[in-house]
């Protein structure tokens, strides 16, 4: 089981956004690696207002952290984090430096 969590701003797009940022998630685990969308789960985690902090200012970014197989090769990694940064951007209308994502080697610890 692929398994993504997501770390998002209270009030952003993003929040407003899950149901569809879930659904593109499954999507790119499932053209990514043949997972069965119904078997990836995707966690989230809401941060409140004033809780995250860039450059002095309240925070509009998201984490996403992908599990990926180990060891996978960076020609099928690349595109893997390139997709999901394509679809926060499509989605919540972030921009490009409000989207950070990350592919874990197996499964997640969180």
């Amino acid at each position: 089981m692929k398994k993504f969590s997501c770390l998002i701003q209270e009030g952003q797009g993003a929040d407003r956004s899950q149901a569809l940022l879930e659904e593109g998630l499954r999507r790119i685990g499932r053209e990514a690696f043949g997972d069965d969308p119904a078997e990836s789960e995707v966690a989230w985690t809401v941060f409140g207002r004033g809780f995250a902090w860039t450059a002095g200012e309240p925070s509009t970014s998201s984490v996403v952290i992908g599990s990926v197989p180990a060891g996978l090769p960076l020609e099928r990694r690349e595109p893997f984090l390139r997709e999901i940064c394509s679809l926060w951007e499509r989605v919540t209308g972030c921009s490009t430096d409000e989207i950070v994502a990350t592919a874990w080697d197996g499964p997640l610890p969180l």
